[in-house]
This record gives structure tokens, C-alpha cells and sequence, in this order.
């Protein structure tokens, strides 16, 4: 609004100039100038905004990251030990797009919630075999304790390699078989949704051999710390968009004066004519 007020009084006062006036000219060429300063500090700000916005966009990503090393932490903790054997999350294509990425993790964790509802359900059934959810579990696995894997979820442990108990009835999972299901799945979540992060900050993740909790503690810290990095980074761009704001107000209003002052000159002029 500010730009097309001074541009409209800059017309205007360039209009009524025949030949330009020494005083006029003066005021009009300070008010191009301070009229381009608050152009180039808009642009500064606008750049910063859009950095922010992409600060902001990352530091999603890396709060989703940590979020699923936690997961995978705590899923470990559940089954009473303190690692994992990285072969249970299958193999990865490191070639693999970002779309396909994005694919399987949405349809993992599809999996996911279902084999947790699946594991609450057979854990009902084997705290009271009798219980409604006891006997529905028994009608469909053949045990009381236990719930069936889907064919889907059982078909992408296999494609990807992926570790579960598949003895005797495959798909049949009591919960301590869910909760070996549940971290190989975790597990994967985890490392699709860090890989590319932690290749990014130079953070080691571990895709074979042992993973233990202490090394997920270390990958979570130095996760943190990038994001603290970036939070900071952040309120100092947000500090140099109000300064670059603020001289922005100030030229556009100092070319706004100027204009005026030329203006009045160029009539003042004309009246003497």
C-alpha cells in the first residue's frame, strides 16, 4: 500500500515539472533512492521469511525422526532388552525416491497402529481366556491369546525381509510375538524416516548388527542438538526481519515526505509563474 502511495505522490509531483526544478529535483532523486533502499530491505525480508519457513519445515521433519527413535527405544525397553538386531527391519533400497519412501512409511505405519490394536486385543484374550475378546481371539486363531496377522502385513514382512515369529501358524501372534513384530516394524519406520536426515548432519545410524539403546540415546542427542542449532538460527533470522522491517517503514516514509516536499515545491514554483 505504502509502495503505490509513493509512487502515485512521485507521479504526481514529476508531472507538474517542466524542464525539473533544482529544489524539486533534489527531493524527488532522495525519494527514488530512499524508495529503492526500502525495496532492497522488503526483498532481505521476504528472503528470510521464506528461510524460515524452510527452518521450520525441517525442524518438523527432525521432530518426526526422534520421535520414531524413541518409539523404537521404548519398544525395545517393553521387551526387556536394551537392543535390536538391525537385520529384523529387512533390507532398503538406497537408491529408493523420496516418493517411495514416503509411500512405505505411510503404509507402515498403517501397519503399525493395526498390529498394536491387534496386539492389546490378543493380550485381553490372554488375561481372560473367557472374556468376550477371548473368544473372539479363539475363534479366529484357534488360541484365546492370540490374534492373526493380515495377509497384507504378513506379505510386506516377507518382501522386505523383515523378522517375525512365523512358527507353527504364521500368521498367528500372541503378544510377546506382536511385540517382536512391532519392533521390526518400528525399527523400519525408524530407519526410513532417519536415513536421509542423519546422512544429512554426518549422524551415524547403524543398519546392521546390533542397535542398542544407548546408540539411540546418542543418535536422539545429536538430532537435538541440529534442531536446537536450527530453532536458534531461526529467532536470530526473525530479529534481522523486524530490523530489515523497520527500515523499510523508515525509508518508505522518508521517501514519502520527500515526494510530498517536491510536490509542494513544484506548486510553489508554478504559482510564482
Amino acid at each position: 500500500m505504502t509502495d503505490a502511495i509513493n509512487q502515485t505522490h512521485y507521479t504526481q509531483a514529476t508531472s507538474g515539472i517542466a524542464g525539473g526544478t533544482g529544489g524539486a529535483s533534489i527531493q524527488l532523486v532522495f525519494a527514488q533512492l530512499q524508495m529503492e533502499l526500502a525495496a532492497s530491505n522488503k526483498e532481505s525480508a521476504m528472503d528470510r521469511i521464506d528461510a524460515i519457513k524452510e527452518q521450520q519445515a525441517e525442524s518438523k521433519r527432525i521432530t518426526e525422526v526422534i520421535n520414531s527413535l524413541r518409539n523404537l527405544k521404548s519398544g525395545i525397553a517393553a521387551a526387556d532388552d536394551d537392543e535390536i538386531d538391525t537385520s529384523h527391519f529387512g533390507s532398503f533400497d538406497s537408491n529408493m525416491s523420496a516418493q517411495a519412501r514416503a509411500e512405505e512409511i505411510s503404509k507402515l505405519e498403517g501397519f503399525l497402529s493395526e498390529g498394536t490394536k491387534l496386539q492389546q486385543q490378543a493380550s485381553a484374550g490372554d488375561a481372560d481366556s473367557n472374556s468376550a475378546q477371548g473368544k473372539a481371539n479363539k475363534a479366529a486363531s484357534g488360541e484365546s491369546e492370540s490374534t492373526m496377522m493380515t495377509v497384507e502385513m504378513e506379505n510386506y514382512f516377507k518382501s522386505k525381509g523383515m523378522y517375525y515369529d512365523d512358527s507353527g501358524v504364521s500368521r498367528r501372534q500372541n503378544p510377546g510375538e506382536w511385540e517382536e513384530a512391532l519392533n521390526s516394524m518400528r525399527g523400519r519406520l525408524a530407519v526410513l524416516q532417519a536415513q536421509e536426515t542423519c546422512d544429512k548432519y554426518g549422524i551415524d545410524l547403524p543398519t546392521s548388527g546390533k542397535l542398542t539403546t544407548e546408540r539411540l540415546d546418542t543418535i536422539i542427542a545429536s538430532l537435538q542438538a541440529v534442531q536446537d542449532e536450527t530453532g536458534s538460527d531461526i529467532q536470530q533470522q526473525m530479529v534481522l526481519i523486524q530490523d530489515a522491517m523497520g527500515q523499510y517503514n523508515s525509508y518508505t516514509q522518508g521517501a514519502s515526505s520527500a515526494i510530498s516536499a517536491a510536490a509542494e515545491t513544484t506548486k510553489a514554483v508554478a504559482r510564482g509563474g
